[in-house]
């Protein structure tokens, strides 16, 4: 079900038009009119809305072998370009991927996208502005939307620059608990894994976007420029993709190293338990040999103090070895770490 549309678009004469559609057929009688349009479409599911879309204007490429792709994909079909990126979002520690598909045709570009997208993408806001700045001369139709379009592109790219901000900032609140042992906990373990699943699905995403832009960038599509100057807005865009996959990698090493943290701190506090067991197991040992000794002597209780006193003698003479040769053992194996 499509619920909302705004139309962004420059007349032949270079007047910049902005407004929202009641209908999607309301637009369909004058699109021809624009020597630009861009018309945003808000769904409730994009896989089924962009279906009713692309039969309403007449759209030949169908919606399911665009979006066929992982996570983004592109088809050229001549006369109409149909491209899947995906906007990237955080919320809960987990990342969730939205669907943009976007059509170009000759003087057309249709974006659409679900509810959540929407309170993503602020380029609308400033559509008008941005026509205002297109060449308007009719035999560069083709440098004018290929403009607009990398300027969507940059605009989503963006917004997941600014998910990967987030993803970064709650990765840093970890490694400082994880620096504090008593904040250690199951809990933390847990987000570590979330985070780590997050990265790996926003790198997966960015890579996915990183080769659909290059493809567009060298694939050389009808409808995009062919002008150096103009594809090279889309090396811009490489380099910044380029720049977001470099550092979420650089977060997973540094989460890898607090899995290294988590592994140490386990360590160490299974060596103080094993150093304290055998402590206790040494300061019982001993004392309970010598009893069993002391018990086949006659007429014991004439003895009693010299008794009492080896077995405390021996108890915490057994305890100190036993503890100093632990200790010493554990230490060894820490410096071998």
């Amino acid at each position: 079900m499509i619920k909302n549309l705004k139309l962004a678009a420059i007349s032949k004469d270079g007047t910049p038009v902005k407004d929202t559609i009641e209908n999607i057929s309301d637009i369909k009688s004058n699109i021809e009119e624009y020597s630009l349009s861009w018309l945003e479409c808000v769904v409730d599911d994009v896989k089924t809305g962009s279906k009713e879309i692309a039969k309403e204007l007449g759209i030949s490429l169908e919606p399911a072998s665009v979006m066929g792709g992982y996570y983004s994909n592109y088809e050229d079909a001549g006369e109409v370009l149909g491209i899947t990126v995906p906007l990237i979002k955080f919320s809960g520690g987990n990342v969730n991927s939205l669907s943009v598909l976007i059509y170009i045709a000759k003087d057309k570009i249709i974006s659409i996208h679900d509810e959540e997208a929407e309170k993503l993408l602020r380029l609308s806001g400033f559509a008008e502005g941005i026509m205002k700045k297109l060449p308007n001369s009719k035999e560069l139709w083709a440098d004018r939307q290929t403009i607009l379009f990398a300027r969507i592109i940059d605009e989503i790219s963006e917004r997941n620059y600014d998910t990967l901000r987030l993803i970064v900032e709650k990765a840093q609140t970890l490694e400082i608990e994880m620096t504090d042992e008593r904040t250690m906990s199951e809990d933390i373990t847990e987000e570590m894994s979330n985070i780590k699943r997050s990265i790996i699905t926003f790198l997966t995403a960015v890579w996915a976007t990183h080769t659909t832009v290059h493809s567009l960038r060298y694939g050389d599509p009808e409808m995009l420029s062919d002008k150096d100057e103009i594809l090279s807005r889309f090396d811009i865009i490489l380099a910044d993709l380029d720049r977001q996959i470099q550092l979420a990698e650089q977060v997973l090493q540094v989460l890898a190293t607090g899995v290294n943290v988590i592994q140490t701190n386990i360590t160490n506090r299974l060596s103080t338990i094993i150093l304290w067991l055998t402590v206790m197991g040494t300061a019982v040992l001993v004392p309970n040999t010598l009893a069993t000794v002391f018990a086949i002597i006659p007429n014991p209780s004439s003895m009693f103090k010299e008794l009492l006193s080896i077995l405390l003698i021996s108890t915490l003479l057994a305890s100190a070895i036993a503890y100093l040769g632990a200790k010493r053992v554990l230490g060894s194996k820490r410096r071998k770490k």
